[in-house]
């Protein structure tokens, strides 16, 4: 009988002796690799031990501009470059901060937050990963006081102070305002713009809360879109004066109370408990001096980490998996689109690209599951069930579990179903489960400019989507029929996939869109944290410690050699990979003609747009 070896550390074709041994030649395996990283680690120690007077008092990360989730992807031997460094991730500074929690001589972490676009969903994350680190602070050096975390901000806005409040120190310049205004949503309505040109926008909805397109049907804010803006509003508002209150242990009246006086001075936010002293940046060395000192040592993370104190991290053969999925959900390839475009904004996330991401995570055999990292406003009907269907099919074979980024609404709620579980923050943005469609009418406009169209066809309804006139009544029910089918499905989806009954439905659905705590006390959603609760829900689903020690890699796949799809049927026989490939192309140049037909290929939206901000 022939022999294998499996990746798992058993043979194949050999019995169960056979199996025995593959097992026990796999714990020697991991047995060594363990001595070694102890050896390996008790060395650098010792060197570390000699080199005392290098060492940092706390350690220093910045937060300027854009933060993302995941670092993103790009060729190893760029890493040996200085230049074009990806800037600081959630997923970067987690990893830095378990390796600093684990360095007995490290006081502390400083954050300066300096210019930083977070939105309050992505201040949860980082409030939420300051309260894991200074737990792993006290489980690795139980005998040491616990790490703090000290931020300093130059800028004080809304989302910037909620990260701030969650630090066991805050500091600010002499000068810097603390701007915590409240929130404010302001839709701008384009109709009687559009009507001035000659344009008007025909638009079919499912319901008056499904308000994507409002902007261009209508001149005014309608009850609904207010009573949605109102709710969503009053939810984000709520979730910023609760953190606050939390962190500064302060009352929530006095918080509101703030707000509405809001903007105030640093001396005055200093009077009122909200931040713990005003310092230019150059004094904060002196001002956490400690134990003698005259200063306290604060060095870049980059300069402290071959400093710090190692330990040996344990081994697992299996690891979790990453599929990403941001921007607006289109048929075809994800694109990316530097700069952004209009409507489309910065990238697009493809049904194809995302296919072939799931096929392969499928038959990657290290992976134990697979998380869907979502941050879309959603997009195309037609795409969203493809990714749906992917995903379906994955979770029969290996758990998949679900984590929203700032906004997983309408087409991005719609890939999100087929999870074992869906984990938010409170303030992400979803739902909005609808359907909407529209076409602009152009006949005027072209005659303004001297355009004179001349169409011939055959077929009743070739002309349906056409821009050259309205739909006929005929027309319009069809459109209406279509959107009906496409909406029922979802609504099925939804109540299959949350076991809701089919009466409670209606009160969640009609492109309602929540909050994420909202979410959470309808059904919506199984629980409220950030990517590593994510991580903890699937490693207990597929049977794997939730100590950190798991890896989690970046699931790719190469789009020059597309994946067939696997059938249902043969699900239990998937086995092996190949090489993979980036998850998106990025583009340096986009013509208007590729955007026109990336837009124009589909005509069933399940899109969530202008959403209030919570910056």
């Amino acid at each position: 009988m022939g022999l294998a070896w499996r990746s798992d550390g058993t043979w194949m074709g050999g019995g169960s002796d056979m199996s025995f041994i593959g097992r026990g030649v796999g714990w020697v395996l991991r047995g060594i690799s363990l001595f070694w990283q102890v050896c390996v680690c008790g060395l650098a120690n010792l060197v570390r031990r000699l080199s005392k007077g290098s060492w940092a008092d706390y350690v220093l990360f910045e937060l300027s501009g854009p933060l993302l989730e995941r670092t993103p992807q790009r060729p190893r031997f760029l890493n040996f470059l200085s230049f074009g460094k990806p800037g600081l991730s959630v997923e970067s500074l987690q990893d830095a901060l378990r390796r600093i929690a684990g360095d007995p001589d490290v006081r502390g972490v400083v954050v300066l937050v300096k210019g930083a676009q977070l939105r309050l969903a992505q201040a949860q994350t980082l409030a939420d990963l300051f309260a894991r680190f200074r737990g792993w602070s006290g489980e690795l050096n139980p005998r040491a006081a616990v790490k703090e975390v000290v931020v300093y901000l130059e800028s004080c806005g809304n989302a910037e102070y909620v990260v701030a409040a969650a630090a066991d120190r805050v500091f600010v310049s002499p000068l810097t305002d603390w701007t915590v205004l409240g929130l404010r949503a302001e839709p701008l309505f384009l109709a009687e713009t559009l009507r001035r040109i000659g344009v008007k926008a025909e638009v079919v909805k499912v319901a008056p809360w499904k308000t994507a397109l409002d902007n261009l049907e209508r001149s005014e804010m309608s009850d609904a879109h207010r009573e949605q803006i109102e709710r969503l509003l009053g939810g984000l508002y709520e979730e910023m004066v609760g953190a606050i209150s939390r962190g500064r242990d302060i009352d929530e009246e006095q918080v509101r109370a703030a707000i509405d006086r809001a903007p105030l001075n640093a001396d005055e936010a200093v009077e009122l408990g909200l931040v713990d002293g005003t310092i230019y940046e150059d004094e904060l060395a002196a001002t956490l001096a400690a134990g003698g000192k005259d200063e306290a040592r604060i060095l870049p993370y980059e300069q402290a980490r071959g400093n710090l104190y190692r330990r040996p991290r344990r081994r697992h053969r299996k690891v979790i998996g990453v599929v990403s999925l941001g921007g607006m959900i289109t048929t075809g390839k994800s694109r990316r689109f530097p700069g952004g475009l209009p409507i489309v904004g910065n990238n697009t996330a493809g049904s194809t690209t995302v296919q072939q991401l799931v096929r392969a995570a499928l038959k990657d055999e290290r992976l134990a599951g697979v998380l869907l990292h979502i941050d879309s406003r959603g997009g195309s009907a037609l795409a969203s069930d493809l990714m749906w269907r992917e995903l379906t099919l994955l979770n029969k074979k290996k758990p998949v579990v679900a984590y929203m980024g700032d906004v997983a609404a309408s087409g991005g709620y719609y890939v999100a179903l087929p999870a074992q579980k869906i984990v938010c923050q409170p303030a992400t943005l979803t739902g909005s489960i609808g359907v909407v469609m529209a076409k602009l009418i152009t006949s005027e406009a072209e005659g303004k400019i001297g355009a004179r169209r001349f169409a011939v066809q055959r077929g009743e309804n070739a002309d349906i989507y056409a821009s050259d006139g309205p739909w006929r009544r005929e027309q319009r029910d069809k459109v209406e029929e279509m959107m009906d089918y496409t909406y029922r499905n979802f609504k099925r989806l939804v109540g299959e996939s949350r076991q809701l009954e089919p009466e409670s439905l209606e009160t969640l659905c009609g492109g309602r869109v929540w909050t994420g705590r909202q979410a959470l006390e309808r059904g919506l959603v199984d629980a409220l944290g950030d990517f590593g609760t994510a991580i903890d829900q699937l490693c207990k689903i597929a049977d794997l410690p939730t100590d950190g020690t798991v890896p989690v890699v970046q699931v790719k796949a190469d789009e020059k050699r597309p994946r067939p799809p696997v059938s249902e049927g043969s699900l239990d026989l998937v086995v092996g990979g190949d090489g993979f490939a980036e998850l998106t192309e990025a583009l340096l140049g986009v013509l208007q003609g590729d955007v026109s037909a990336l837009m124009g290929r589909e005509r069933v939206w399940m899109l969530a747009d202008g959403l209030p901000k919570s910056k």
